[in-house]
């Protein structure tokens, strides 16, 4: 028989030894030693100044002093002396004050870590499913000197990597990449029937909304296409050919849904005729700023023709830039263009075709940014009331296949001023010049008015 034990190496009083109660208490004292083994310190490589009796440590790295070549070793002081006891692999030992443990791993102690484990549970038990479950009132997430991310992986994009929030363990909010790879808001009531509420797509960045009542606010300028042939309205507007929408009232909607944080939006018409079910009306102007731009064909205004039944385009709030398009409609006595008091147009190319009238401007304004023609015959090209305001800014006005106006091509009241000063106007007309009365201003510069009539004043208006 040996004389120590295998494991604790612990002496064995052997059958003829004499006091017996030494080699005891030696082994007693190994016991005391380590088992329940709790040190002060994990991490010095010197023993302290006035160790305490009893008092176990380990050796850290490069010994010194009485620690001296027993590194990673515990030390134990006792009877004012200090004992050297070489640990065993997976000894465990509890740091006093620090609330940590260390493991032996056969060549260093190390800080116990969890790794590869089944499940873990704070507060509460894990299950097969839920394989780690915190119970608590709260859970922080602090950084480490900088920043935090908390990632959540999943295998392909057909899969869900999401944060799903309960009440009752039932679901009633789902945030995440559910099913694809778009960034999706999901609700529900009831934990059964979900609606989505928001969508951001994966490749372009655009906002989707399931409901009404929340606006994408832009970064940038934001462009929508139309297209008779080619479009759908249940597209996303933001692309040419199949990719562009059918309908101008689509393109409109979408633009007036948006908040466009002080940049333009420009709807672009492919080549066509686009008949309106029902006017385009601006009554709120951008939410945000910025003008709303609607422009055809850049090479021939006529190739992009907007026509109604009655009025085409209303505008009585915010600012509508219309560029290289045809405007007509088959009223017999409103304008295809009408502005309100709030509203301002700027015209730039455009053609008039026929109407029931070509621009009414009630209260509103109408400037000119480029030259326009006149290719139809209506009861007036231009009636400004309500204090309302044509600016031509000096731009040309060409008029073919000699239009009529069967009431005046120009009527001003109620305080209203039309400028005309500067204008060139190309071709010829029929019907009476302008019908000024109630106080209306027509600054001519020197200009004669299109037409084939006198033009006519009454109470307070004035050509000049």
């Amino acid at each position: 028989m040996t004389d120590t034990s295998p494991i604790l190496k612990m002496p064995y009083i052997q059958p003829s030894q004499a006091q017996k109660h030494v080699t005891h208490n030696e082994a007693l004292r190994l016991l005391d030693a380590i088992v329940q083994l709790v040190v002060l310190t994990h991490d010095q490589n010197s023993p302290p100044a006035t160790p305490e009796e009893g008092g176990s440590y380990l050796v850290a790295e490069n010994g010194q002093a009485a620690w001296a070549g027993q590194d990673q070793n515990i030390a134990v002081f006792s009877d004012a002396a200090w004992r050297f006891i070489v640990p065993k692999e997976g000894w465990v030992a509890q740091v006093a004050g620090k609330d940590n443990e260390v493991v032996f791993d056969g060549s260093v102690w190390r800080a116990r870590r969890l790794g590869n484990v089944e499940g873990l549970g704070i507060g509460a038990d894990y299950d097969a499913y839920n394989r780690m479950v915190v119970s608590s009132d709260a859970v922080l997430l602090n950084n480490a000197g900088a920043g935090h991310q908390v990632k959540v992986n999943k295998a392909t994009a057909a899969d869900t990597a999401s944060l799903v929030f309960q009440t009752g363990f039932s679901g009633r909010a789902e945030l995440g990449l559910v099913n694809d790879d778009d960034f999706a808001l999901k609700v529900s009531s009831d934990g059964v029937v979900w609606t989505e509420a928001l969508r951001v797509d994966g490749a372009t960045g655009q906002v989707t909304t399931g409901v009404a009542g929340w606006r994408e606010v832009l970064t940038a300028p934001r462009g929508f296409f139309v297209d008779a042939i080619q479009g759908s309205d249940t597209g996303s507007g933001m692309g040419q050919a199949s990719d562009a929408f059918a309908s101008l009232s689509r393109a409109l909607a979408a633009a007036l849904g948006l908040d466009t944080g002080g940049h333009d939006i420009t709807i672009e018409i492919a080549p066509g005729t686009y008949a309106l079910a029902e006017v385009l009306s601006v009554g709120t102007g951008l939410i945000g700023g910025g003008k709303l731009i609607i422009q055809g064909n850049s090479a021939d205004p006529d190739a992009a023709t907007i026509e109604a039944t009655e009025r085409a385009i209303v505008v009585s709030s915010g600012q509508v830039l219309l560029r290289r398009v045809r405007l007509q409609n088959s009223s017999t006595a409103n304008a295809v263009v009408t502005v309100a008091r709030h509203g301002e147009v700027i015209l730039d190319e455009v053609t008039f075709g026929p109407a029931g009238g070509h621009m009414d401007i009630a209260g509103g304004r109408v400037v000119l940014g480029g030259g326009y023609a006149i290719k139809g015959g209506a009861a007036y090209h231009l009636r400004v009331s309500e204090g309302g305001l044509y600016d031509g800014s000096a731009q040309p006005v060409t008029l073919q296949d000699i239009p009529s106006f069967s009431d005046a091509y120009i009527n001003c009241s109620e305080g209203s001023v039309a400028r005309i000063s500067g204008q060139g106007f190309t071709g010829n007309a029929t019907g009476k010049r302008y019908d000024l009365s109630t106080n209306g201003v027509i600054v001519a510069g020197g200009n004669t008015l299109p037409g084939d009539m006198a033009g006519t004043t009454q109470t307070g208006g004035q050509y000049a």
